[in-house]
């Protein structure tokens, strides 16, 4: 297959009460809404010859369920497995969570035993750096685990949403962290190209964790740790798909929404359903190369 799809319902140790784990079957259901026709861009003097494909004619993709348990620790262990071994037979890896915790089997399954040249690569409005084991601390559990820090990249950091302390651990860590406000100033195409660079300096593979509480809350409601001033959905899905274009990419999550809080109109769901066609587009881009 080309790209794999697996749900890893994690929620238990959240920091907040959340019904995440019923993510991604609403993911699923969600992403029956939309086809998988996209168009590239265009240019003047140029319109109606766009590049075209439909996501079904050019990738073989396969989903894998959900995989059971993954908040215990004996199931964390089968999940970074099973997500390895989904690695082995795939172009990428696309797991649906579940909160921020899934991170940890998520990435540790795309390393596989190539962890010591891995890098990653977050959006999130957090650094991630708590103590004990919760949707908190995945990338401090991943730089206990062998994943070198100066390979890691914090995209989206915002104001007023970490204390200073975590602040001065991803410091001391050596942990690259672009803040929001740069997004504001400099092309998405340049994160994503500096981004890459670190994260793939010793070219081992590279895992994305898109925690969609990186956006802004009017746009993610069933995010409970979203604030307003967070990034748009425009920019997390072009985020989504710029990483999946890239090779050495081989795993992208989608966590933090409780599906169970989200509008009416379900925008949040949508928005991550969107992120997973905007990852296969990526995809099939890379492999059209």
């Amino acid at each position: 297959m080309d790209l794999a799809i697996v749900g890893i319902p994690v929620s238990r140790t959240s920091l907040s009460p959340t019904n995440a784990h019923e993510t991604p079957a609403a993911i699923r259901a969600a992403l029956r809404r939309y086809s998988g026709h996209a168009v590239a861009e265009g240019a003047p003097g140029r319109r109606g010859d766009e590049a075209e494909l439909i996501i079904d004619e050019v990738l073989r993709i396969a989903d894998a369920g959900d995989l059971e348990d993954p908040d215990s620790e004996a199931g964390e262990r089968a999940a970074t497995e099973a997500v390895a071994e989904l690695t082995r037979r795939s172009q990428l890896v696309v797991a649906l969570g579940g909160d921020n915790s899934l991170t940890v089997p998520a990435a540790l399954g795309v390393y596989g035993e190539a962890l010591d040249t891995a890098g990653l690569i977050t959006l999130d409005a957090h650094h991630d750096l708590r103590d004990g084991r919760s949707n908190g601390s995945p990338v401090r559990r991943l730089v206990e685990a062998g994943l070198d820090p100066s390979r890691i990249v914090q995209i989206g950091i915002a104001d007023f949403a970490n204390s200073r302390a975590y602040r001065q651990r991803a410091k001391d860590l050596g942990i690259t962290v672009i803040h929001r406000d740069e997004l504001h100033d400099r092309p998405l195409r340049d994160i994503v190209a500096e981004s890459l660079e670190i994260a793939g300096a010793a070219g081992g593979p590279i895992h994305v964790d898109l925690d969609v509480d990186v956006c802004d809350r009017s746009v993610v409601p069933a995010c409970p740790a979203s604030i307003p001033g967070g990034i748009q959905a425009h920019e997390l899905r072009r985020f989504a798909r710029l990483f999946a274009e890239d090779p050495r990419v081989r795993g992208i999550d989608l966590a933090e929404i409780d599906a169970t809080a989200d509008s009416a109109d379900g925008r949040t769901v949508r928005l991550a359903a969107l992120c997973v066609l905007d990852a296969a587009a990526g995809l099939a881009h890379r492999l059209q190369r």
